[in-house]
């Protein structure tokens, strides 16, 4: 009779070593690091563009706003001289633009849409803002010429000096104002130490 056969187990392999180990899981940790730094870069380019969409948008309706207006007066008047008959009052802020909305008020003296650049209000809004003195729309869209005038923030994050934030140029040669329409947008938080960047947008009334 056949004894049974002996099977001869194995020993198992000594595995990894302790180096090895270390090695594996700093190369580990130097790609993960790669990826979440790739990735935050993403997230932050994709901020930015939104915030600078967004910014773009706010100054177009804003000129949109103002053509709208001037459409609806009877003459405007860039950089006028402030006017004690004027519905609000400045507030040191500087007078832009003058929007008569009266025929027998062509140069925008009484009864006028007033745009003008200074500091803001509150501590809500950013840097100096773009303020509106005139009076207020109804639910259909419509000026509504008989209410209240009021001074309204249209536009922050102006930047603040000289004649920035909102400029406007009358034409030597055309009957014509250009608008440059300008604010200041926040780095994101890895680029703190560098300037804000500039957004301009213009148009011709």
């Amino acid at each position: 009779m056949n004894a049974p056969s002996r099977y001869k187990w194995q020993q198992p392999g000594a595995g990894f070593t302790l180096v090895e180990l270390l090695l594996a899981a700093a190369l580990g940790t130097l790609v993960c690091g790669g990826l979440l730094h790739l990735l935050l870069g993403d997230l932050r380019l994709s901020a930015a563009m939104a915030q600078k969409l967004q910014a773009r948008r706010q100054q177009q309706q804003v000129l949109t706003l103002i053509r709208a207006e001037r459409d609806r007066g009877y003459g405007v008047i860039a950089n006028p001289d402030p006017s004690q008959t004027w519905p609000c009052a400045l507030a040191g802020r500087r007078a832009v633009l003058a929007i008569a909305l009266s025929p027998a008020d062509p140069n925008a003296r009484h009864q006028a849409i007033v745009y003008s650049v200074g500091a803001a209000p509150s501590p809500i809004w950013r840097g100096q803002v773009l303020m509106r003195c005139g009076p207020a729309y109804g639910l259909d869209g419509r000026m509504a010429l008989e209410s209240q005038f009021q001074n309204r923030v249209v536009l922050d994050a102006l930047p603040s000096g000289g004649q920035q934030g909102l400029r406007a140029t009358a034409d030597a040669q055309l009957p014509v104002i250009d608008l440059q329409l300008e604010q200041e947008l926040p780095q994101g938080s890895g680029q703190r130490t560098n300037p804000p960047k500039r957004l301009s947008s213009s148009a011709t009334l």
